[in-house]
């Protein structure tokens, strides 16, 4: 699976935790029809996260995208958009 192809259009964007001590970013997303899912970063060098709503308050994603090879953004529908540097990622449920 891409990072492209993930179903996270109009999913909720519910909480984000970083554990800076193990380099990792977990974003907690409500998709649409689906269990709450972790988008799971690991091995970050950078993140972005404005709160600007230039288009308006809305927790929902708009789009994701890789830039390139371990550099991604997720734009909400609010107008911002969080950049993520990360060596691996994954998109899994979310357990107990």
């Amino acid at each position: 699976m891409s990072f492209r192809s993930l179903s996270i259009h109009d999913a909720t964007l519910s909480a984000i935790y970083v554990s800076w001590e193990a380099a990792r970013r977990d974003i907690r997303l409500l998709p649409v029809g689906l269990p709450p899912h972790l988008l799971v970063f690991e091995g970050f060098t950078h993140i972005e996260l404005p709160r600007r709503a230039s288009w308006g308050p809305s927790s929902s994603v708009n789009n994701s995208t890789e830039l390139q090879a371990g550099q991604f953004e997720i734009e909400l529908q609010s107008g911002d958009t969080l950049r993520i540097g990360a060596t691996h990622w994954a998109f899994r449920p979310e357990v107990g």
